[in-house]
Order: structure tokens, then C-alpha cells, then sequence
């Protein structure tokens, strides 16, 4: 089929590669234009992106994707660092004068927005202001933010605290003299470490401090407070600013530490939308005071929606590069001429079931976002009866999203070979870069146990017969409460036979028995242990946390058939088609893949025969050959600029082999010996291996 794509780099001589990718491209099934409506909601939504991306890689002089990239050059710690200010800089100003979003979650290479030392501003700091401040506070800070005049951080993370904000150790002591709290680090672990902006960006954070008021503390509360003058930029007195040095990846921003010596901030620069203390030092909190979470969920979701863009990007550059890369003569090395890396199975399989997990967790995101605009409208009318659920879910997902994604772009480098352990390649920044969201915003680990607490808590409701949200109803599915505790009542095999196992709903009731098993299973273990709660949970730590995932896997399944089965109805037969079938890819591969996380927990009660396993696995490789000709089409869709890929692999003209060694040739380590020393790296050669090679050994 006829395409357009995104890319102007399409060679005018084409080569064996350029000609594979295209012939890949032109078998495609349905318009890939249309399917990057769908991916993003409109074709003037595409074309406003475009343009975008267009105005910052011009600025930034990325588009010329001939010249290698300057991050794979001898670039130290400060030219990284100046690179992402230059990157943010643009981004941010391109969303202010042309009124967009499209760079408030992510970057221009679509590492989450924190990546630059502008990010932070409109994905942290301002919806930190508006969930926790006051009317006053917020027409004073947001107006602020959103022309500029401010860069804004959120400084929570210790040296020595993470995940568990109870232990945060800087604090906020109100003086009642000069009605003032006094910003305080009284340990070196309560140093604020990691915080994105604060080493050098920032001139202003939000910063999570315990609330000291007459030598009660109150624990963590959020405050104001200005790093750095707005003149010159300097620390402001009592402040010890800095960067935390290299990392794996975000090196384009300044993670940074910052330590308080008795730092003096008005009383009115606490946030009091939730939690107030007045002049005469009276305290008050809001009865919803669980509401300090609301950061946290638009933040995950943020995360969420990031991941599976960052997953698209490692599996289109594979996708590419499989497709184009030519190894061998066949599976029984038969063929009389090798053959393409995508027409073998173990390539195929692997690939095709990543391109389904990231369009799995871009659905899964289009439901949080729903479920966090749902969840603001309620509480902006005073009801806060769904913050349970919304907080708990987005928490499972955004454990669930980021692990896939990141296990998925690793084995998306490790696709590639040798050639995707090259930097050139794009594929180390994009792991490196994703491997960052298993940790921050919450361990994934933390996260699936705090879901699986707010799942016991739930049957420990419907045990005492109170009501649990309406999206959980299925914990009561098939089972009763008897004296002896909970037992299944229920079919304890599933009923299905050869192409049933296509049906959606056959697909949900695998994935719902198995999420119903773990789940009662692990709150049995927990609630009956004779060895107390905190024994019994640690004991138990891993049933709670697979059963965690089975409800979150649950849950993205559910999501991924609702965006499918509710489409426009302009979404053409072919898009809808190819949809249907990634679904059903992930549902079922979900089930037999070798990699798959606790795959045997769907077979281990008996509840699918292994006749049925077999009956599965013929159908995902009917699914695969299906898929196979669509692959190209599936990862283009995601409408990714060359720039912003950054791959010698996976440029949109497949030309690899020559991208590469134009690159090469173009590296500092190259053009040095070749134009000074006659192609001698002469430092290393005259002081360490001439003296070898003369030395009597």
C-alpha cells in the first residue's frame, strides 16, 4: 500500500537495504497515516506533531540526519548536559509560542520530559501546585510557569529516603516570631539526592519537607522554596546546590543534590490547598487528606503513556533493521541466497509480540488518562470516593508498563545483534533511558504490593459486605464465602476449543480466572499465617506481588480490547483488522512465551490442558504469519522522526550499512589520526603500545 513517510532522509540512489524496506513498506495492509490517527488521535493531531518535531530538530540542527549525532562524539558530562538545555530550551519555547503540549510529557527524542531541565515545569511542579495549592497560590506560581519566568523542580528523594516518604528527614519548622518555617537537612542522608533540575536548572522546587509546628511534627508536607536567584542564577544563601554526575542515561539534565542550612521561606509558601497552618500556628487538614497522591497518579500516567512510546521506539528501530539485514541461508540452511533476519520465526516472535505490548500499553495509558480525568471532575466537585481505585490502579499499570517496557527494549537491542550494542544505534540511550522508570515515581516492587494491599482490603469488604468499586467487581466472580473461609465455585478448566480462543471474551475469562486465583490464593496465605501481619506478608511477598501483576495483566487486556472493540467509526476495516490482531497476539502469547513473567500461572491449577496450550500456540502462529507482512507498517505508524530515533539502525530509508560507517567516519577518535598522525591514534600508541612491541618480554 502507498504510504507517505515521515522522513525526508528516503535516498535518491536506492541499495539492497532501502529497496527491502521499501518492498517491506509497500506490502503493508492498511494506510499507515491512518493508523498514526489512531496511535494519536487525528489527522490534524499528526500533521500539528509534525510540524513540531520540524521547528525544534531545525533549531537544534538535528534534522540533517547525514552529520553524526553530537552525544555520540567525545562529549563529557557539561556538553551533555548544555546539549539538553539546548533541547529543552527549544521544546519548551515551541509549546509557549505555538500553544501545544506535545513536549510537556516528553522530550523531542521522547524520553520522558524529566530528561531535560525543563521538563519538570508542566509535568511536576505545576500540577503539584494545582492539586495542593491554594486559589491564591496558584494564580500566584501556575501564570508563572506557563510564560516562563520560572523553572520549576519537585524535590522529594533523599540520600538516604525513596520510595518511603514517611522517612523523609529534611524539615519545615515554623518560627511563630517571624512567621516563617525554617528549611532544614539535619543528617547527610536527608540530603535531597536525584531530584531532575535542582543541580543547575531550577530556580525554583517544590520541596517535601516534615511540617515541624511547637515540636509536633506532621510529617511530610510541601513547600516553596527559590534555589537560585532569578539575576545571576546563584544558589540562595544557605543552599548547596550540584549535579549528581553521570548515569546511564538523562545525562541531558542536571539529577542533582541540594542541601538546607536553616533556609528561612514565609509561611504562605507552604502549599495549604490540603493542609494549612495559620499565624497563630494552628494546624488543619483536609478530611481527603490522601489528595497528596493526586501528584503522584498524574505523574505515573505520564509514565505510563511515555514507556510504551519509548518500547515503539527501540521495537520500530529492530523492526527496521530485521527487515533489512540479511543472515544466513535459511532455517536448515537450504536457501540458496540468505535470507532476511525478519523470516525467522525466533525474530518474528519476538518482535511482533513487542510491537503488541506497546500497543498494549498505549491503550492501557488512553484508559488512565480517562480514569484521571474522570477522577479530577469528581474531585473538583468535592467527590473523592474513586481515589482508592485510580490511585492503586495507576500504580499496578505504571509498575506493569515499565518493566515490560523496559524488558521489551532490551530484548528489542538484543534483536539487533552486535550492531544494537553500538551507541550509534540508538538502542542502549532508549534502554538505559526506560530502565530509569522501574524506579522512580515508585519502585515497581513497592507498587505491586501496595495494589495488592488495596486488593485484600477489597475482599476484606466484600467479606463484611460493604461495597467495593464497580471495576472490581470481578473479585466476587466465582467464588463464595463460606465458613471455612474462601473457596472456588466455579468451572475449574476452561471450556474453550480451537478458534474460541480468538474470542475477546474467551481471552478475559483465562486472564480473569488466573488474576482470581493469585489473588485469593495470596490473601489466604496472608490472613490465615499464624506468623502475624508483618511476618506473614514478607513471607508471602512474592504471591502478593505475582498476584498484583495478574490483576494489572488483566486490566491491560481489558483496556486493549476496549480501544479495539470501541473505535471510530471511520477506522477502516483494514485498520481495524490489524488491531484485532495484535490484541489477540498479546493475549495469547502472553500465555506460551518462553519469556513471559509467571506464564505458568496459567496452567499450574489445570485450569488449560495442555492440548490447549498447543491450540494456542498454532494460533499465534497463524497470528504471526498474519502480522509478519504488517511489521513495518505496525512500528511506522508510531510516526517517528530520524532525529528523534538517533539510529544508524533504524533510519526510515533503511539505509544501514552506509549510515554506519558515514557515522564511523565521522567520530572524533577517526578524523584525529587520520588528519594529525597519518591514522595513528599517536597518544596511545607512543606511550603504550610502541613500548611493548620494543620491550624484551
Amino acid at each position: 500500500m502507498n504510504t507517505t513517510p515521515t522522513s525526508d532522509t528516503i535516498p535518491q540512489n536506492q541499495n539492497k537495504q532501502t529497496t527491502l524496506l521499501k518492498k517491506a513498506r509497500d506490502g503493508v495492509s492498511f494506510n499507515i497515516f491512518d493508523m498514526s490517527c489512531v496511535i494519536y488521535g487525528g489527522a490534524h493531531v499528526v500533521r500539528k506533531r509534525r510540524a513540531a518535531f520540524e521547528r525544534v530538530e531545525t533549531i537544534t540542527g538535528t534534522r540533517d540526519t547525514s552529520k553524526l549525532p553530537r552525544s555520540y562524539g567525545n562529549m563529557n558530562r557539561e556538553e551533555a548536559y548544555e546539549e539538553g538545555l539546548e533541547w529543552g530550551k527549544a521544546a519548551f519555547e515551541d509549546g509557549i509560542n505555538y500553544k501545544h503540549d506535545y513536549f510537556d510529557s516528553i522530550t523531542p527524542r521522547y524520553a520522558l520530559a524529566n530528561a531535560n531541565p525543563f521538563g519538570l515545569t508542566m509535568s511536576m511542579f505545576v500540577p503539584t501546585i494545582a492539586f495542593q495549592g491554594t486559589a491564591e497560590q496558584k494564580a500566584k506560581w501556575i501564570p508563572l510557569c506557563e510564560s516562563g519566568k520560572i523553572n520549576g523542580a519537585y524535590c522529594q528523594t533523599e540520600l538516604g529516603h525513596g520510595t518511603f516518604v514517611r522517612g523523609i528527614e529534611t524539615t519545615a519548622t515554623w518560627d511563630s516570631e517571624t512567621d516563617e518555617f525554617v528549611i532544614h537537612s539535619p543528617t547527610l542522608s536527608s540530603t535531597k539526592f536525584w531530584p531532575g533540575a535542582i543541580g543547575f536548572s531550577c530556580t525554583h522546587a517544590v520541596v517535601v519537607a516534615r511540617l515541624i509546628v511547637c515540636s509536633k511534627d506532621y510529617g511530610a508536607h510541601l513547600f516553596m522554596v527559590q534555589f537560585r536567584s532569578l539575576e545571576d542564577g546563584t544558589p540562595m544563601p544557605g543552599i548547596e546546590l550540584g549535579d549528581v554526575g553521570l548515569k546511564m542515561s538523562y545525562n541531558g539534565t542536571c539529577n542533582g543534590f541540594a542541601t538546607f542550612n536553616n533556609v528561612r521561606i514565609p509561611r504562605t509558601d507552604m502549599l495549604m490547598g490540603n493542609s494549612s497552618v495559620s499565624r497563630d500556628g494552628s494546624y488543619q487538614q483536609s478530611p481527603h487528606a490522601k489528595l497528596s497522591y493526586a501528584t503522584l497518579v498524574i505523574a505515573r500516567t505520564t509514565i505510563i503513556r511515555a514507556v510504551g512510546f519509548q518500547l515503539a521506539q527501540a521495537v520500530t528501530i529492530t523492526t527496521r533493521y530485521s527487515t533489512v539485514r540479511e543472515q544466513g541461508l535459511g532455517p536448515n540452511g537450504l536457501s540458496s541466497s540468505e535470507m532476511s533476519l525478519m523470516t525467522y520465526k525466533s525474530q518474528h516472535f519476538r518482535i511482533l509480540t513487542l510491537i503488541a505490548k506497546a500497543y498494549a500499553i498505549l491503550f492501557a495509558s488512553w484508559v488512565c488518562d480517562a480514569e484521571y480525568k474522570e477522577f479530577r471532575g469528581k474531585q473538583d466537585k468535592g467527590d473523592h470516593s474513586t481515589l482508592g481505585y485510580t490511585h492503586n490502579m495507576i500504580a499496578g499499570l505504571k509498575a506493569w508498563c515499565t518493566q515490560t517496557a523496559a524488558d521489551g527494549a532490551e530484548d528489542a537491542r538484543k534483536c539487533c545483534g552486535g550492531q544494537g550494542y553500538l551507541t550509534i544505534s540508538g538502542l542502549p540511550e532508549i534502554v538505559a533511558a526506560v530502565t530509569a522508570t522501574a524506579t522512580f515515581e515508585g519502585e515497581n516492587y513497592v507498587l505491586e504490593q501496595q495494589l495488592g494491599r488495596y486488593l485484600f482490603k477489597c475482599i476484606d469488604n466484600l467479606k463484611a459486605s460493604k461495597p467495593i468499586d464497580h471495576r472490581l467487581s470481578y473479585l466476587v466472580d466465582g467464588y463464595a464465602f463460606t465458613e471455612n473461609g474462601l473457596v472456588m465455585d466455579k468451572d475449574s478448566s476452561c471450556g474453550a476449543q480451537g478458534t474460541e480462543f480468538l474470542q475477546p471474551e474467551v481471552q478475559l475469562s483465562v486472564y480473569r480466572h488466573r488474576a482470581l486465583r493469585l489473588i485469593l490464593a495470596a490473601y489466604i496465605a496472608v490472613r490465615l499465617s499464624p506468623k502475624g501481619p508483618m511476618k506473614a506478608w514478607n513471607e508471602n511477598m512474592m504471591s502478593i506481588v505475582a498476584a498484583a501483576r495478574a490483576h494489572t495483566e488483566y486490566v491491560v487486556l481489558l483496556s486493549f480490547m476496549s480501544q479495539v472493540g470501541n473505535a471510530p467509526p471511520s477506522t477502516s476495516s483494514a485498520i481495524k483488522t490489524a488491531l484485532t490482531r495484535i490484541c489477540s497476539l498479546f493475549a495469547l502469547s502472553t500465555i506460551i512465551n518462553p519469556q513471559s513473567n509467571n506464564a505458568i500461572s496459567f496452567i499450574e491449577d489445570g485450569y488449560l490442558s495442555l492440548a490447549q496450550l498447543n491450540t494456542i500456540r498454532s494460533l499465534v502462529n497463524d497470528l504471526l504469519t498474519e502480522l509478519l507482512p504488517d511489521a513495518v507498517g505496525l512500528t511506522d505508524a508510531w510516526d517517528f522522526t530520524d532525529a528523534s530515533l538517533c539510529s544508524a539502525l533504524g533510519m526510515m530509508d533503511g539505509n544501514v550499512y552506509e549510515t554506519i560507517m558515514h557515522w564511523i567516519r565521522q567520530m572524533p577518535i577517526n578524523t584525529n589520526a587520520w588528519n594529525k598522525h597519518k591514522g595513528v591514534f599517536q597518544p596511545g600508541w607512543k606511550q603504550w603500545v610502541e613500548p611493548v612491541l620494543r620491550a624484551k618480554l
